[in-house]
């Protein structure tokens, strides 16, 4: 498999592509593969790399969250019939998954997008609201 590396400016590889990162974190969270696996599958070195893959991801998706409110259809349909949510954990663990699912379902959404429409539709980490 052929590792995807931006290049800086100067011309030597400096960062993975967002896309790739998303691809390893994915397998990591499915809890198929281990970080040490992944290593050698995707030739990345050492288990640094993937834990820095995991902290971008998570200041990525933490990112996304605070930019956008978020309304699950579930807790509108919930309101409107008068249920509670599901309180169980097996319950819990299901919504869990479903959710993860759905995140990785729009995040390939959008590197579709982006590359078929040579276009960053992502907010960069870091820019001020106008």
């Amino acid at each position: 498999m052929e590792k995807k590396i931006k290049k800086s400016k100067r011309g030597r590889p400096s960062k993975y592509e967002a896309s790739f990162k998303r691809k390893i974190i994915q397998e990591l969270y499915s809890g198929s593969i281990t970080r040490s696996e992944l290593c050698r599958k995707y030739q990345l070195g050492s288990n640094s790399t993937v834990l820095s893959f995991e902290k971008w991801y998570d200041d990525d998706q933490k990112q996304m969250l605070s930019s956008v409110p978020m309304i699950l259809e579930e807790d509108v349909e919930g309101a409107d019939k008068g249920q509670q949510p599901a309180s169980s954990k097996g319950g819990l663990e299901q919504e869990l998954r479903l959710a993860k699912l759905k995140i990785i379902c729009l995040e390939t959404l959008i590197d579709v997008a982006e590359e078929s429409l040579h276009i960053e539709i992502r907010k960069k980490a870091g820019t001020k609201p106008s």
